[in-house]
């Protein structure tokens, strides 16, 4: 009982050191100069029988405020690792937490996959040279010519031509401002909004670009890779690659980079058919609630049944497409975590006007699973600022593989920042038990929203794996360590009457090691 106390009294101390350097704080840790990952917090677990003992209410029994809908105490769980942790037989939580300052309940399912053991693995980055480059350039495109991006980009004479009529068509009309950039700046209170646009020197450039233009368009045909052009590496040391692909009809761009926190960073998108003289801001896709938007201020949202319509195929089979393209690139130890709608727009040239649909798919979003326990989905890209620093040579960011698909194919693709597992440190972690991590989470909550106010309500607590590493040594290796992950809705009502929520079903409201009960800021990726 007093080893439990004491744990959770360092834990929570650990989370004030950890959260005091999340957004908006000014404390920050100095991060002391390592050469291994410490693991001191870890050890392996001894043979665990089958049914815990929960005679120490202190080790694990439910207290009286916290319940299961199982209707029997004595119920045997049929999940292995469930039993071990003391996780309630009918994988429900219940809890209301009246000691916080913050509304703060839990009516949640629990997510955890059966198994009798979870291993703890050191990972490295994957690294991004050309032998992997050229694997992801046949996968997707097989052997199909990649042009230089620039020389496929430079507008022709017929596109300046076209440009220039419509300029001075407005210079005709002494509307200067055809493309609401002083006006939007106006808005925003710059001192200096028709510093921002000129119409007469934009004619002019428009004249100088017309003067040196091709008649046609320019396909340079270039092999993808960070040596391609003097223009690879900028500045800051970043390395970069930008190719356009003919495929299925349409064009694609081929986007690469490695820069900063971002080790790995590939972008695959299916142009949207529109000139690019009319996209100022360019074309994406977007992942969004459809039954939650029927009108959008930044353009028209078709309905559910409309944007299901138009994408053609079901959820299920959008996976299915997906699911090709990892098997073709090798990544066999990944499945489908989250799909959900999306949607295509592109933003015209004038900055005042609504964002333009184009179509609709769905966003195919995906993890690993070692040994079947999988890698927690989570919004968070990490990456942050270092505490203390402002220094981002030493950050990393989490992996990230997703696709954007519908019926006329792969429409986006972005694989980033992915590691290899290098070593098996802990076959069998020994894991902190259900309830002291329940203890730990309503501790920590109101510390780490020390400055909300409002009802967070907790529906869905998952375990799962996340990569950790330490800023302070090199931060091309990193953990793959077990985590306690809390999702959930904060609604906030102000005095004005209006209403504030976040119901966002992928970003966790706290991060728990179920190792050790330390506090992990998905900020910050430790």
């Amino acid at each position: 009982m007093k080893k439990t106390v004491l744990l959770l009294f360092l834990t929570v101390l650990s989370a004030c050191i950890t959260l005091g350097c999340s957004d908006g704080s000014k404390k920050h840790i100095i991060v002391q100069e390592k050469n291994e990952l410490n693991t001191d917090g870890y050890r392996q677990a001894s043979d665990t029988p089958e049914n815990a003992d929960d005679s120490d209410a202190g080790n694990g029994q439910l207290s009286d405020s916290a319940s299961s809908d199982s209707g029997s105490s004595d119920s045997v769980h049929k999940n292995a690792l469930a039993r071990r942790l003391q996780v309630p037989e009918s994988n429900t939580f219940f809890k209301e937490f009246p000691e916080s300052h913050l509304q703060l309940s839990c009516r949640a399912k629990i997510e955890l996959t059966d198994t009798d053991h979870v291993s703890v693995y050191k990972v490295r980055q994957k690294p991004f040279d050309q032998a992997w480059i050229d694997w992801v350039t046949h996968v997707f495109f097989g052997d199909l010519p990649v042009y230089d991006s620039n020389k496929y980009r430079q507008p022709t004479k017929e596109w300046a031509r076209e440009k220039l009529r419509r300029l001075k068509a407005f210079q005709a009309e002494g509307n200067t401002d055809p493309y609401g950039h002083i006006a939007a700046m106006r808005e925003s209170g710059s001192r200096n909004p028709e510093g921002i646009y000129n119409l007469e020197k934009d004619i002019e450039q428009w004249e100088a670009i017309y003067s040196n233009a091709p008649e046609t368009v320019e396909k340079v045909e270039v092999s993808p890779g960070f040596n391609v052009s003097e223009s690879a590496e900028n500045a800051d040391g970043n390395q970069y690659f930008s190719g356009i692909v003919e495929m299925d009809g349409d064009v694609f761009d081929y986007y690469f980079k490695k820069s900063g926190p971002i080790d790995m960073e590939i972008r695959i998108l299916r142009d949207s058919g529109e000139d690019p003289d009319h996209t100022w801001f360019g074309y994406d896709w977007y992942p969004i609630d459809l039954p939650a938007y029927s009108v959008s201020r930044n353009g028209y949202v078709p309905s559910l049944e409309r944007a299901e319509q138009i994408a053609g195929i079901s959820p299920s089979a959008a996976a299915e497409m997906c699911d090709r393209y990892m098997e073709k690139l090798g990544l066999s130890d990944f499945s489908a975590k989250h799909i959900e709608h999306s949607l295509s727009y592109c933003q015209p040239e004038d900055m005042q006007a609504e964002r333009i649909f184009i179509d609709a798919g769905y966003r195919v979003v995906y993890t690993r699973d070692i040994q079947g326990f999988p890698v927690t989905y989570e919004i968070s890209p990490g990456g942050a600022y270092a505490a203390g620093t402002y220094d981002l040579s030493n950050a990393w960011c989490f992996e990230t593989v997703e696709f954007y698909v519908n019926q006329n194919g792969l429409q986006k693709a972005m694989l980033r920042n992915l590691y290899e597992i290098e070593e098996l440190m802990y076959d069998n972690i020994e894991l902190m038990a259900f309830p002291e991590i329940m203890d730990i989470f309503g501790q920590t909550m109101p510390i780490r929203f020390s400055e909300s106010s409002g009802k967070y309500t907790i529906d869905r607590i998952t375990l799962g794996y996340a990569r950790i590493y330490d800023p302070g040594m090199d931060s091309t290796l990193g953990l793959l360590v077990p985590v306690w992950d809390f999702f959930g809705k904060h609604v906030d009502n102000y005095k004005d009457g209006e209403t504030s929520i976040l119901d966002i079903p992928t970003q966790s409201f706290l991060t728990i090691n179920a190792a050790d009960g330390t506090v992990i800021n998905r900020n910050y990726g430790y």
